[in-house]
This record gives structure tokens, C-alpha cells and sequence, in this order.
């Protein structure tokens, strides 16, 4: 396989992770307004997202509406979904004979979607939930369709990377951004709402009823979040779920990058054995921070090993 095919391959599913991770996002901090009638939650998300000043307020209903048209629909911002999608699609096209024929026509269809003139403004504004659940819908084709008819062979697993990489990466900017020092707020009714809405936009609000059938506990929810072998979006499944495809890759290509193995070895090794009370006694900001170098190492090493040869 061309080095390049496999880092098209990889960016594919980091694009469609990505696309998926802001569809929810606006989705619940829409739902999160409705109910709290507080509007400021928007200024953090425009500017992690869209880069604007923290100085522009977002007060009430109109003004939300205009930002979530601007992250879906405008072309000048490199993180908006159309842009997100665009990509993807790229990605996907220029690799068609090393992906299966169902996710070519799951991202193609995608792409013909947010870029065609149905979805205007006024649709939006309508119903913005119904609006937003219609653009989730072809992520979920999308997994399905990967899921289901793509071969196990080094495409899938490239595709595997560049997902949970993402994955890991949104995990931590949704702690990062809203939890400076969670262990000051313990109690606080609004974190509380706060954490429910958290847990909802990264779909892990029923597994975390069934699991701690509490009230609303940082320390669970950063357990859940973290830690939890079961969620497939913790931060440890998805390190799990890195190891398991590097490793496979390694061994169908024969591999024998000793730094690699070391490396993404280490980061499994170093997860497995960490508990909520070691993240608290660091901190939740050190302990992420150290997973954002490592994976910052690994990124550079699978490039060096997979992405700048001529051939796998």
C-alpha cells in the first residue's frame, strides 16, 4: 500500500470522527440553552471552534442560531462541517479501491447532502434538533457501512486509527475547555447540569444511569469518561482500540519499529493501571495533558514508520 493511500485512509475517519463530534455538540448545548435559558455556554464553543473573541456575547436565541448555521455551513472556517465533510470525501475518492463500495456511497451521499441548496437557513430555524438529528443520521451510515462491509485487512485499520485518535483527542477537549479544577465544584448544582449535558453530547448519559444509578458525581463521570473498559468512547477503550489496530499493523506489515512498539505499549500499560484517585491527586488537566504528549509522540512516530516511505 502507498504511504499515501494509508494517510488518506486515516484522515477519512479522523474528518467523519470529527464531523460527528460538533453535530453533537451543537445538538446538546442547543438542547442544554432551551432548558437553562442561559446563552454564554455559546461564546467558549465559538471560540474553541471558530476562533472568535471572547469578548463576543451570545445572549439570546437568534444569536445561537447564527453560530450553529456558521459551524455547519460556512466555507471560509476549516472546522465546519461542510468543510469537515468536503474533506472527508476527498480522502474517501482518491482511496475508492481500497474502501468498500458502501462507504464510498455513505460519504459520497453525505457530501451531496450538506452541499446541496435544500439546506437552507430557514430549514434550520424551523426546527434546528430535527435538523441537526438528520446530519447525525449519516454519520451513523457511515459507521455501519464501514463497520459491516469493509475488509479486515490494513485499510480498515488505518481507518480505526485515525478514528479513535480523534475520538481521544474530542474527549479531551471537552474535559480540557469546561474543567479547569473540578475538584473545587464538587456539589455545585449548575456543574451538575452541566456534567448531565457533558455526558449526553458524547453519548454516554444511559451507560452512566445503568452503571452508578447516582446522582450526577464527578468523580464517576470522570471515572466514565476516562476510564471505563466498556464505553466506546472513554478515553481508555480508545486507547485500547489504538493498540489493538497499531499492533495489527505492525504484525500484517512486519514491522519492527522497536520506538513504536515501546511507545504505544507504554501509553496501554500506563492507562490500565491508573485509577480516579491517581487522576485526582495529579489533577485532571496534568493527566490529560500527559496523554495529549504522548499521543503528540505516537502521531509523529506513525508518520515517520507508515506515511513517509514509498511503500508499506
Amino acid at each position: 500500500m502507498l504511504s499515501r493511500v494509508a494517510n488518506n485512509l486515516f484522515w477519512l475517519d479522523r474528518y467523519v470522527e470529527r464531523s460527528y463530534g460538533i453535530l453533537n455538540l451543537l445538538k446538546t448545548n442547543y438542547n442544554s440553552t432551551l432548558d437553562s435559558g442561559n446563552y454564554s455556554s455559546w461564546g467558549e464553543i465559538s471560540k474553541t471552534y471558530v476562533g472568535e473573541s471572547s469578548k463576543v456575547k451570545y445572549e439570546n436565541y437568534d444569536d445561537t442560531l447564527k453560530l450553529i448555521y456558521y459551524m455547519l455551513f460556512n466555507k471560509d472556517n476549516p472546522n465546519t462541517l461542510i468543510n469537515l465533510v468536503t474533506k472527508a470525501r476527498e480522502n474517501a475518492r482518491s482511496v475508492q479501491e481500497h474502501i468498500s463500495r458502501e462507504v464510498w456511497l455513505s460519504v459520497n451521499k453525505y457530501y451531496l447532502h450538506v452541499s446541496g441548496k435544500n439546506l437552507t437557513k430557514r430549514k434550520l430555524e424551523r426546527d434546528p434538533l430535527s435538523f441537526i438529528n438528520n446530519l447525525i443520521l449519516y454519520n451513523h451510515i457511515y459507521y455501519s457501512s464501514a463497520d459491516i462491509s469493509q475488509e479486515r485487512g490494513n485499510a480498515y485499520c488505518f481507518m480505526n486509527l485515525g478514528k479513535y485518535f480523534e475520538r481521544i483527542i474530542q474527549i479531551i477537549d471537552f474535559l480540557s475547555v469546561r474543567v479547569k479544577s473540578f475538584e473545587e465544584k464538587e456539589g455545585d448544582l449548575s456543574e451538575t447540569f452541566f456534567w448531565k449535558n457533558l455526558l449526553i453530547s458524547v453519548g454516554g448519559y444511559q451507560l452512566y444511569i445503568k452503571t452508578y444509578k447516582s446522582i450526577f458525581r464527578m468523580d464517576n463521570i470522570i471515572e466514565m469518561l476516562c476510564l471505563n473498559n466498556f464505553f466506546p468512547r472513554s478515553i481508555k477503550y480508545s486507547i485500547d482500540k489504538l493498540h489493538t489496530h497499531l499492533t495489527r499493523l505492525i504484525e500484517y506489515n512486519m514491522i519492527n519499529d522497536k520506538e513504536l512498539i515501546f511507545t504505544i505499549g507504554k501509553l496501554k500499560n500506563s492507562i490500565d493501571y491508573t485509577s480516579f484517585q491517581t487522576i485526582k491527586k495529579k489533577s485532571l488537566t496534568i493527566f490529560l495533558d500527559e496523554i495529549i504528549i504522548e499521543l503528540n509522540f505516537i502521531s509523529i512516530l506513525i508518520g515517520k514508520v507508515f506515511f513517509s516511505q514509498k511503500y508499506l
